[in-house]
């Protein structure tokens, strides 16, 4: 039997069970493990910033089984406005009932209404599972090269192909 299910703003009191997940989501692409008070500390900062959310989705029991942020952000290079989805994770015991639909779906409704007209997230390569479910719901893979800075700003990494 499929759980009934259930969509909210998250509320800072959700920062345990959004850092679990978030951890889940660790294991899962092979990342750095998220430090419980800064997922906290990001949760109050994301809640309080008016062009971004967390919305969770509960099980019947109130258990959080999803989380996902998302930032609608003015878009200078096109001249509009896009919704960026940062992290968006389902727990395991939840994963394949709906609810990663559900997230996306709340975004595309807060997006739409905030004159957004793209939507963009970040899958790994590795993670098949997660790029076959974005492209089920419409996302296409850009062909582009991500690149990130990683490590002291003040004291950056000697260029290796130097």
């Amino acid at each position: 039997m499929i759980p009934e299910y259930g969509v909210r703003e998250a509320t800072a009191g959700d920062a345990e069970d959004i850092h679990a997940l978030a951890r889940e989501l660790a294991d899962a692409v092979e990342d750095r493990q998220p430090e419980p008070g800064a997922v906290g500390g990001r949760l109050d900062e994301l809640i309080e910033e008016p062009r971004a959310g967390v919305i969770v989705v509960e099980d019947g029991e109130g258990g959080i089984v999803g989380a996902v942020s998302y930032w609608i952000k003015p878009d200078l290079a096109h001249g509009d406005t896009v919704a960026e989805i940062p992290m968006l994770v389902v727990g395991e015991k939840a994963r394949r009932q709906g609810v990663g639909r559900m997230l996306i779906d709340e975004v595309v409704e807060r997006a739409a209404r905030a004159g957004a007209t793209l939507i963009e997230l970040v899958a790994t390569r590795q993670n098949e599972t997660a790029r076959e479910f974005y492209r089920s719901l419409g996302f296409v893979e850009a062909d582009l090269v991500a690149m990130e800075f990683v490590g002291d700003l003040h004291d950056p990494p000697e260029d290796e192909n130097q």
